[in-house]
C-alpha cells in the first residue's frame, strides 16, 4: 500500500511540474510575442515569396539575455535563408542565406 501511494505522489509531483513549466513557457516566456506565424510573414515578407513557394518553412522562439526574437528558415531555388526577426515588433532584424550544396 504505502509503494502505491508513493507512485501516485510522484507521479502527480511530474505532472505538476510540467503544467508549471507549460504555464511558464506560454505566459510568461512567450508573452507579448507576435507568434511564430506572423515571424514567418515578416520573413517571407521580406523575400518576396510566400509559404507555397518555399519549403522547410519553420520559425522558432529564441530568447537571449531577454532579447526576444524569432528564428526562421527556409529553402527557395537551392537557397536557404535565415532570418531574426523581433518577436515584439516584427520587423526583420538580419538575413543570411546560402546554397544548399554548402
Amino acid at each position: 500500500m504505502k509503494k502505491k501511494t508513493a507512485i501516485i505522489i510522484a507521479i502527480a509531483v511530474v505532472v505538476l511540474v510540467i503544467a508549471a513549466v507549460a504555464v511558464w513557457y506560454f505566459g510568461f516566456y512567450t508573452s507579448g510575442s507576435i507568434g511564430g506565424s506572423a515571424a514567418k510573414q515578416a520573413a517571407l515578407a521580406d523575400a518576396g515569396l510566400t509559404a507555397a513557394e518555399v519549403t522547410g518553412l519553420k520559425a522558432d522562439f529564441e530568447n537571449e539575455d531577454g532579447f526576444k526574437y524569432y528564428e526562421v528558415s527556409f529553402v527557395y531555388d537551392a537557397m536557404e535563408y535565415e532570418y531574426a526577426v523581433d518577436a515584439l515588433t516584427g520587423q526583420v532584424l538580419h538575413v543570411k542565406s546560402e546554397s544548399v550544396f554548402d
